[in-house]
């Protein structure tokens, strides 16, 4: 369990530092807005998805709403590259990404209506 957790934590340290926290601080901030480069990038989904994993199963206590939603911004984001309609309209990609983030809501609380309420 010592190893697992020690290792999810060189993972978030060495190669995905904005993997570290529940992300949904910074998540609201990039809905107002701001940009903040690296934080929904490919690198963040697969060491904050394999940090969990570890940290859940080394038997930490943690909460999974903020990275959920964490996650699905980040897929979201991921996925968005690949459609010229939203890699170069800033607008419809924030709309996506709030989506996203309604969606990681409705997921983690298992209520549909609480994720469009976030959103």
């Amino acid at each position: 369990a010592m190893m697992q957790a020690g290792y999810s934590a060189w993972l978030c340290q060495t190669f995905a530092k904005y993997a570290v926290g529940s992300g949904l601080g910074e998540i609201k901030v990039i809905m107002s807005g701001f940009v903040i480069k690296r934080f929904l990038g490919g690198w963040t989904l697969l060491i904050k998805c394999v940090g969990l994993v570890l940290s859940v199963g080394s038997g930490l206590s943690i909460g999974k709403e903020g990275p959920f939603i964490h996650v699905c911004v980040c897929v979201a984001n991921v996925t968005s590259r690949l459609f010229s309609k939203y890699s170069t309209n800033e607008g419809k990609k924030r709309e996506l990404l709030s989506s996203a983030a309604a969606a990681g809501v409705a997921v983690a609380f298992g209520a549909p209506i609480g994720g469009v309420l976030f959103s």
